[in-house]
């Protein structure tokens, strides 16, 4: 697909400026952006009602025929023709792009995605180089209007390819409704995003009127111009995968997010400027390049970013709206605009066309400079209010990095502001100085010496962790640590004589280290007399496996320990308490809003278990049929259940729970899954209702 998308960008700019002038560009761009929104709707209609694994095959192979079509009346109508490869791949392809990243999201799990994404882009670039290269060789050996046929193959072939994959269920997923609206108040930074897309497009859409005239009279028309294209396509995008691979990361950890956006802006103000001051064709040409290459790269790293802090049903609801709202809206101003500056004479059009460039680019690098202060606010907001989960380990900016360590900090005047200076002792070595004040029982003591431990001193850490005040800092400090310590962390965890504040803590120390060993210690305390421990060390357990599916477990020691916790009197089932106050790893994917302060702690528990074992999204349905009022949706809920555990589980867990209606005969597993699923909808909308009357 991107070696369709390098390929037919040349074709199409080679085939229309060899029948038409260049000055024709501005209303075939207003027409194609038109032409793009048109089928960007009637496409999100088919994949709403039809699904991607049906929808995306069908219009790569129509992609392919009407292409094929195209070849063959290029020669009798090439005026018409054109015209319509114009529209074909700019109205076609940005969409079926989306549509295949649709499919993707689908066909991988979210932790699937994470690893297999970077795979997938890294060769989609190798493909747009290839489709570069193949348009060239292909002009010179079989002529301009054969490149037709070479993009009716890659289609063909793409979509034979995306016929053969599909999801782990061929069940419709739940759709979040946000609200675009609640999100742009909720984050206005997203206003300056959409406008720094916005004037970015309109930018480009009159350097790219420039390039393409001034290639026009360099190479003349015909296949020397569509080679010309395709070899400059093809040299941007091997620029933009080194940049990107090179230099991408190196500027988000070093420069933070806005200086990293606004890389773009600066670099096509200055070059607009110096192609005002020398008027040459190679010169406008090297500014469009780099327009391309920092707009694939840092520009496209940057902003992706600045969606961090965004609940998924906003993002949804706001993403694309300002990625093609905004840029077909900046192609369509960047086309009226060339347009009237035509109106003027060609003859006065380029400087005043590369003075409009400067100035939108200085109001894009002014936009983006203020950006950084609007999106932590929102950031921080969101994670000390839990709506925003990161782990620190996957952060690449250090403009997020800095709100993570704020937020999960104490406070800076805890530490900061020590009533009484820390005391040392003359002449003791540093390491029994920091131990005597880990001992000193003064918190305004303990807390700065929690900022210098070493791996000696782990053992009166871990003691510290019972200590309320202090326990944050603690556990950070043990974290910083890593993997060397768990097995100190697991013999702690596993003794019932040790204290209890202590152990119920130490789970979540052992689920940010991660490893085998500190999921076999976990495995090992799902014993444990107190409830809390063996809660957290479920909790634990989940989000290990999350991060790593490589992590072994044995299904029959779980499934053992879910018998255990199923095997109580219903009034101990019911009053199981925690303590501690959840914190971001106990942000429980089951628990939605409604539900996080709803749920009932053993039945948690023990869905964390089983989710150790099954498959994820099944289970978070019937944990919500569970908590719904509907006496039919939690018996559905229940007769899944008793389908996927062992005999013997499915039939406590109803007597805990509630008596389930009896199965309908002949019901498949399969169709029961299948209801299941189609009922989540409908299971959060009840949710919401019952959280809204209990308010």
């Amino acid at each position: 697909m991107l070696a369709h998308q390098v390929a037919g960008k040349a074709a199409r700019d080679g085939l229309f400026l060899s029948r038409y002038e260049a000055t024709a560009l501005p209303k075939m761009v207003l027409t194609a952006a038109a032409v793009a929104v048109l089928f960007g709707w009637l496409f999100g209609v088919l994949l709403k009602r039809y699904s991607p694994q049906r929808v995306v095959p069908g219009a790569l192979l129509l992609s392919a025929a009407l292409q094929l079509l195209e070849w063959v009346l290029l020669e009798g109508s090439p005026d018409v023709v054109v015209v319509w490869v114009y529209l074909h791949i700019v109205g076609f392809g940005a969409i079926l792009l989306s549509g295949f990243w649709s499919l993707a999201n689908e066909v991988f799990d979210p932790r699937e995605a994470k690893l297999r994404f970077g795979r997938i882009a890294g060769f989609g670039t190798a493909g747009g180089i290839v489709g570069g290269l193949l348009a060239e060789r292909t002009v010179v050996w079989f002529g301009t209007s054969s490149v037709l046929v070479l993009l009716a193959g890659l289609h063909l072939l793409a979509g034979l390819f995306v016929m053969g994959l599909s999801g782990p269920a061929a069940m419709p997923r739940p759709t979040a409704r946000g609200s675009a609206r609640a999100a742009f108040s909720k984050a206005p930074f997203l206003w300056s995003l959409a406008v720094l897309v916005l004037l970015g497009t309109t930018s480009a859409a009159l350097l790219d009127y420039l390039f393409k005239s001034g290639a026009t009279l360099e190479y003349g028309k015909g296949p020397g111009l569509v080679r010309f294209f395709a070899l400059f396509y093809t040299g941007a995008q091997v620029l933009t995968f080194l940049v990107q691979t090179v230099v991408a990361r190196f500027s988000l950890e070093r420069l933070g997010l806005s200086r990293t956006v606004m890389s773009l802006p600066l670099a096509v103000g200055g070059g607009a400027a110096g192609a005002l001051l020398v008027p040459v064709f190679p010169m406008v040409a090297s500014v469009r390049a780099l327009e391309l290459i920092l707009r694939g790269s840092l520009f496209r790293s940057g902003y992706e970013l600045f969606y961090t802090p965004i609940p998924a049903q906003d993002k949804r609801a706001v993403k694309t709206l300002i990625d093609v709202g905004s840029d077909r809206m900046g192609d369509a101003l960047g086309a009226g605009t060339l347009q009237l500056l035509l109106w003027l004479g060609p003859a006065t059009a380029r400087p005043q066309i590369l003075a409009i460039a400067v100035g939108l680019a200085a109001i894009s690098a002014w936009i983006a400079s203020r950006m950084d202060k609007a999106y932590l606010q929102v950031l921080e907001r969101g994670l000390l209010s839990r709506a925003v989960e990161l782990d620190v380990a996957e952060v690449q900016d250090s403009t997020t990095m800095s709100a993570v360590l704020q937020t999960t900090s104490l406070p800076a005047a805890t530490v900061a502001k020590p009533a009484v200076a820390p005391r040392a002792v003359v002449g003791l070595d540093p390491v029994v100085e920091t131990l005597a004040e880990l001992r000193s029982g003064d918190a305004e003591r303990v807390l700065p010496a929690l900022t210098r431990v070493e791996p000696v001193l782990v053992g009166q850490v871990i003691r510290l962790l019972a200590w309320d005040e202090v326990s944050p800092l603690a556990r950070e400090a043990l974290v910083h640590q890593g993997r060397a310590i768990t097995g100190q962390l697991v013999d702690v965890l596993v003794d019932e004589g040790q204290d209890f504040a202590v152990r119920r803590r130490i789970p979540r120390i052992l689920a940010r280290m991660g490893g085998q060993r500190a999921m076999d210690g976990l495995m090992e305390s799902l014993g444990d007399s107190r409830f809390e421990v063996r809660f957290q060390c479920g909790r634990a357990m989940d989000y290990l496996r999350q991060k790593d599916r490589e992590l072994h477990v044995e299904a029959a020691r779980i499934y053992a320990v879910v018998g255990r916790e199923l095997s109580v009197s219903k009034p101990i089932w019911e009053g199981h308490r925690l303590l501690d106050q959840r914190d971001v790893m106990d942000s429980y994917s089951f628990l939605d809003d409604v539900l996080r302060e709803r749920a009932n702690q053993s039945l948690e528990h023990v869905f964390s278990l089983l989710a150790v074992v099954l498959e994820r999204e099944p289970l978070q349905v019937a944990f919500r049929a569970l908590h719904s009022e509907d006496r039919l949706l939690r018996g559905l809920g229940l007769e899944y259940l008793e389908g996927v555990l062992p005999t013997g589980l499915g039939g406590r867990l109803t007597a805990l729970v509630d008596e389930a209606p009896a199965r309908p005969k002949g019901q498949s597993d399969e169709a029961l899954l299948d209801r299941l699923m189609q009922s989540n909808q409908s299971l959060i909308l009840e949710l919401r209702r019952g959280a809204g009357r209990a308010g």
